[in-house]
């Protein structure tokens, strides 16, 4: 029934299986340790390494005009991208005050669009970009205004 060759092959998938699993959990543990060290400068090294702003802003741009996107030429769609990605980078790169108004700000960067869309698409992009600029703000206002330990 069984041969030497099968204990032994199937010994030696077990210690594989149980070496790998060993190897996992201990990547595992380090995962958790980089995640507990975060508060450190160390941490937010780690943390950060992953995270690239522009690409950030590019896929939140996709993401608002994903709903009219196909009412618009390629051309159309990149230019606007590109509209709303340089607005959210100068929101980055200077602070707001807490009384901007993001709804007329949205109009202007999408303006060029609205002969593309009906009044309800256009009004649709309006929000979802002036809701993501005030949230995209709020963020940067609420960690400013939080107490300090």
């Amino acid at each position: 029934m069984f041969s030497v060759a099968n204990v032994i092959g199937f010994l030696l998938s077990l210690f594989g299986l149980f070496t790998r699993r060993r190897r996992n959990d201990t990547g595992h543990v380090k995962a958790e340790a980089a995640v507990t060290k975060s508060g450190t400068s160390e941490g937010r090294k780690i943390v950060s390494v992953g995270f690239d702003m522009e690409s950030e802003i590019a896929k939140l741009a996709g993401r608002i005009l994903e709903p009219v996107a196909a009412k618009m030429a390629v051309q159309e769609l990149e230019a606007a991208m590109g509209r709303i990605r340089h607005a959210f980078e100068e929101l980055n790169i200077k602070r707001t005050a807490a009384d901007t108004d993001f709804a007329s700000m949205a109009v202007n960067i999408l303006e060029p669009t609205r002969p593309l869309l009906n009044e309800a698409e256009f009004a649709r992009a309006v929000d979802r970009l002036r809701g993501a600029m005030a949230g995209f703000c709020q963020s940067d206002r609420s960690q400013d205004t939080a107490p300090t330990r």
